[in-house]
């Protein structure tokens, strides 16, 4: 493959398996080195792997899966238990979830891009971040209403641009944080 593809399919894919690697190890240093292996480990094999973009995933998210799992086990060995979640509670299923919410984060992130600034950051600083529509209206110096238009123009735009297999997802998460 040429250095372009290789930098395009780095950036397409970093930020996911950056927030999944995160998700399983809760150090973002860790995570980053996680998935720098797995592209280097994706970049000494891919003439074996499958150019079909599903197949590269597949590899990244297992390499990542992989070099955290060795990882923790090197920990083991050295300090006589692991310091975060047992190996033994990692069951498929909660992977896959991991999985599944890295991408819809990186989808939500790809469309806050594309947002005008202000939208973005009230979008951030509301949902990301966790804060009221009181706190950011005070740190941003704007009206209570201005942060409520903000929030609603930011979700009408997350729902019509979403993969539509992620809307559940994102309603559900929504919810929760409200």
């Amino acid at each position: 493959m040429s250095s372009i593809v290789n930098k395009e399919l780095f950036e397409q894919h970093y930020k996911s398996l950056c927030h999944f690697a995160w998700k399983l190890c809760g150090d973002l240093t860790e995570a980053e080195d996680l998935v720098q292996d797995a592209f280097i480990a994706y970049f000494n094999h891919e003439d074996h792997v499958s150019t079909n973009e599903a197949a590269v995933k597949n590899f990244l998210y297992t390499s990542v899966r992989y070099a955290f799992l060795n990882s923790k086990r090197r920990e083991k060995v050295v300090e006589k238990y692991w310091l975060t979640t047992p190996f033994s509670e990692y069951s498929q299923e909660s992977l896959e979830l991991n999985i599944i919410h890295s991408e819809v984060i990186a989808e939500v992130h790809k469309i806050m891009e594309s947002m005008p600034p202000g939208c973005q950051i009230v979008f951030k600083m509301g949902y990301f971040e966790g804060l009221s529509n009181q706190e950011i209206a005070k740190e941003l110096n704007l009206s209570i209403n201005t942060i409520k238009t903000q929030k609603q123009r930011a979700l009408k735009t997350i729902m019509k641009r979403l993969n539509p297999e992620f809307l559940p997802i994102v309603l559900l998460w929504y919810i929760t944080i409200r």
